[in-house]
């Protein structure tokens, strides 16, 4: 903690201190703060929009398929799940999916503390439902990415189909045929459904995670998807068929968001993700400090991993589309920007409270509560786009809006902490869960 706030200090003295030499540099940062916070409304005013349109349906089937549809193999991956694994698969008994066709593989750490290990080989045994296989990973716990890979080995020789499940991801009933009637289009290769916090009522925090990740599976992956922009498949599972994930190889295991980074290689090799928001899986957010800012500190810094070592690779590909590789440099680009922000943040507000140049902007504490009222537009508007599809959501998410700037501020610490750490510090990258945490 002390090394990161002796960082904070000499980064942020370090990017303040052209002031005291150039008159000129406070004001110009004001002015790029301005802009970027007005493109940044003027953009998610056109990704509501277009992620509150109807959402189509996928292609149906061939018509010789349906008494033969590809086999499924779902894969999902453990690691101190005990309370949450039992109805995953529970889920998946209950997907509308012929069971003949369905290959459940619980792949489980063996560095497990808790019951895992139990629940998994219990639903092993059991004689109702679809077969569950049970593999044991020995190796020391390494992320999602080597425990996916390491089930993707086991996998046989019929399956088609691979879809990839954290252990609290439960699939709605009818989110598999959904998922493989898009990947009979041979341009989708990854089909990705929408995460949907369950757990709004157990803290503070997890009621603004809960909207938080509502606004990002419903409004802004959907319509980057739509759009053909840089489409991402996080969020704990994900659809392919076996030889694009043969095509495309392993999971980076050096990742902290591997998911983000096979996003990043799919879009480079040309490759489409598919974001269907009618394919849900129910989810946890994390309930406590520590839990929830372990994880938004680890895909924060998961993401700025990502663009050091791919996105130059993704904005030289030929093959990629213009409009993707533009707003896979946005993408980056603001996760980048907004530790410097936090940093610049003193010297941006004496700016602001002290200097004529920038007097046409108003005082900063005019302008903020503005904003925050702009932007309560965007969840009410999710809100009522699920209202339409017959979604319901707790009535405290109603009252979450008005939380979510401060929430953001303190999103924004985090995301300052994760970029010290992967810029500055150069710690060692540790992949740890939300709920190691807890």
């Amino acid at each position: 903690m002390a090394t990161t706030l002796a960082a904070t200090l000499v980064v942020a003295a370090t990017l303040c201190s052209p002031a005291l030499v150039f008159e000129w540099y406070g004001p110009v940062l004001v002015g790029l703060c301005a802009l970027v916070v007005a493109g940044g409304l003027c953009r998610a005013f056109l990704v509501t929009a277009v992620a509150c349109l109807p959402n189509p349906d996928p292609p149906e089937l061939p018509m010789a398929s349906p008494p033969n549809p590809p086999t499924v193999g779902v894969l999902v991956t453990a690691y101190n799940d005990a309370d949450t694994l039992d109805e995953t698969l529970d889920a998946c008994d209950a997907l509308d999916y012929p069971e003949d066709r369905l290959r459940v593989l619980v792949g489980f750490e063996a560095a497990s503390t808790d019951d895992t290990e139990a629940v998994a080989r219990r639903a092993a045994t059991s004689d109702s439902g679809v077969r569950v296989r049970v593999i044991e990973r020995s190796a020391p716990p390494a992320g999602k990415a080597a425990a996916v890979n390491h089930l993707r080995s086991h996998l046989g020789d019929d399956v088609d189909v691979v879809a990839s499940l954290d252990a609290g991801q439960r699939l709605e009933q009818g989110s598999l045929s959904r998922a493989v009637r898009w990947l009979a289009d041979t341009e989708t290769w990854c089909v990705k459904g929408r995460s949907y916090g369950r757990n709004a009522d157990e803290s503070l925090l997890a009621l603004c995670a809960t909207v938080e990740r509502h606004l990002a599976e419903r409004i802004a992956f959907v319509a980057r998807s739509r759009l053909g922009w840089f489409s991402l498949f996080t969020g704990g599972q994900a659809f392919f068929r076996v030889e694009t994930l043969d095509r495309l190889g392993a999971f980076d295991e050096t990742a902290l968001l591997e998911d983000v980074a096979m996003a990043t290689r799919i879009h480079a090799r040309g490759g489409r993700v598919r974001v269907d928001p009618s394919i849900v899986a129910t989810e946890r957010n994390p309930t406590t400090l520590s839990a929830w800012a372990g994880q938004r500190r680890r895909w924060a810094r998961g993401g700025m991993q990502v663009a050091r070592r791919s996105l130059g690779r993704l904005l030289r590909s030929p093959t990629a589309s213009v409009p993707t590789r533009l707003d896979a440099a946005y993408t980056f680009a603001v996760l980048l920007w907004v530790p410097v922000a936090v940093l610049l943040s003193p010297l941006v507000a004496l700016t602001v409270t002290t200097s004529p140049t920038t007097a046409a902007l108003g005082s900063l504490s005019g302008w903020l509560p503005l904003i925050s009222m702009v932007s309560w537009a965007f969840p009410y508007a999710l809100f009522l786009r699920d209202a339409v599809d017959g979604r319901r959501h707790d009535g405290r998410e109603y009252a979450a809006p008005l939380l979510l700037p401060a929430y953001f501020a303190l999103q924004s610490v985090v995301v300052l902490a994760a970029f010290l750490d992967e810029f500055v510090l150069r710690r060692p990258s540790v992949y740890v869960t939300s709920r190691s945490e807890e």
